[in-house]
């Protein structure tokens, strides 16, 4: 079992400032005779272990590449698909590196950022959180010069997930990618939690597609820096009155409110921690949200309601996904991947003007990440990314 005594080890970068940490120097020392190293396991029991991993993997495919991990993102999901029925498996998904083997997209020395797929007792190549794994090219991009790997170790799954939100679940467009949709410079959109990371990532990419108004609400703390990060108008979630305050705007700037994307998911009962209070649905954050919204639209159908997590209780709701690739996804809504990939595409070739990345705290011991992972889950965390640096102590 992992000892949960932290380490100081830690950097804490200031908002909005491009990365500027290096690449690992064990990167090139190992690339010939890399030592074992260590792999954050998730087991049967929700716990986190080290396995030590003798060698780097071996490419099962010709597509695969084989990835040296810089730094791995810690998101909501290392612990809530335990909840979903997933385990025994190296944990996490985003991460940046550099191809050491790979197919003639990614030649050796090419340094990428990417994420991996959920999948209970996936192998254990996959997990992001450990010095090497297996990527496939279909999750994988190429990471420019200018892009520090800590800027880049928050995009894949924030961004895609807020990317399927914002222009397949609510089918507005992203010209500048591409996209096509509906006119997003025509209507409002109200993002409810926008102090996580996807959250943050849906607020920009909203500013980018240039809604009339994006309404965020989020601790009030953090107002100052959503505002500078694309959201025209806050307001504060646990206030009692929010919601009428929200509508209250609304009637007051003219026009309609139609559009929410729940960045979220609080109180719906559904893979939260074990003896969690469930609360009312009533209290939950797409109810809340729901009611946001301005007479008629739902009426109408003309509202576009989107969240993080399956609402079960409302059948309005969609669901975004991190990922819309595979067979059945493919099948239910085609081109929806297509419209995720050129939206994260688009946001990587223009990181210098459209990416801000969250604050970065840097892990390196194995028991400190264990217990970061718990508190990102649990919603400790607002405004921060975590990464692991790899290897890990």
């Amino acid at each position: 079992m992992l000892s949960y005594s932290h380490h100081n080890h830690h950097i804490q970068q200031s908002e909005f400032q491009q990365q500027t940490a290096a690449d690992p120097p064990y990167l090139s020392q190992t690339k010939m005779s890399p030592p074992p190293f260590k792999a954050l396991y998730l087991t049967p029991s929700a716990t986190f272990v080290t396995r030590e991993i003798a060698a780097p993997y071996t490419p099962t495919t010709p597509a695969q590449s084989l990835i040296a991990v810089h730094y791995s993102g810690i998101n909501p999901g290392d612990l809530r698909h335990f909840h979903m029925g997933l385990h025994s498996f190296v944990a996490g998904y985003d991460f940046t590196g550099t191809v050491l083997s790979g197919p003639a997209a990614f030649p050796p020395g090419t340094p990428v950022l990417g994420m991996t797929w959920p999948a209970h007792a996936r192998p254990l190549h996959a997990g992001a959180h450990q010095a090497y794994l297996l990527a496939d090219p279909y999750l994988l991009w190429r990471r420019p010069d200018d892009l520090a790997p800590l800027s880049a170790v928050g995009i894949p799954v924030a961004a895609q997930t807020a990317a399927d939100g914002l222009f397949n679940c609510l089918g507005f467009g992203l010209p500048a990618a591409g996209v096509e949709g509906k006119d997003a410079g025509r209507e409002r959109v109200l993002i409810w939690g926008g102090g996580g990371a996807v959250g943050w990532a849906a607020v920009q990419l909203a500013k980018a597609a240039g809604f009339r108004e994006v309404l965020v609400a989020a601790r009030e703390g953090n107002h100052e820096v959503l505002m500078r990060g694309g959201a025209t108008r806050c307001f504060d979630y646990t206030r009692p009155g929010v919601v009428e305050e929200i509508r209250g705007h609304v009637r007051e700037a003219g026009g309609e409110l139609g559009n929410v994307f729940d960045a979220v998911g609080v109180g719906l009962g559904i893979f939260e921690p074990v003896g969690a209070e469930k609360g009312r649905y009533e209290d939950s954050t797409p109810a809340l949200a729901k009611r946001c919204l301005s007479d008629g639209v739902v009426e109408r159908k003309e509202a576009g309601l989107c969240c993080v997590l399956p609402v079960l209780q409302d059948p309005d709701w969609g669901f975004a996904l991190f990922s819309r690739k595979g067979e059945q996804q493919e099948a239910d809504h085609p081109g929806w991947w297509q419209r995720q990939e050129k939206v994260v595409s688009w946001l990587i070739e223009n990181h210098a003007t459209a990416w801000r990345p969250l604050k970065t705290r840097v892990v390196r011991e194995a028991g400190e990440a264990a217990t970061a992972i718990r508190d990102v889950y649990e919603g400790k965390l607002s405004m921060e990314k975590v990464a692991i640096e790899h290897p890990m102590l």
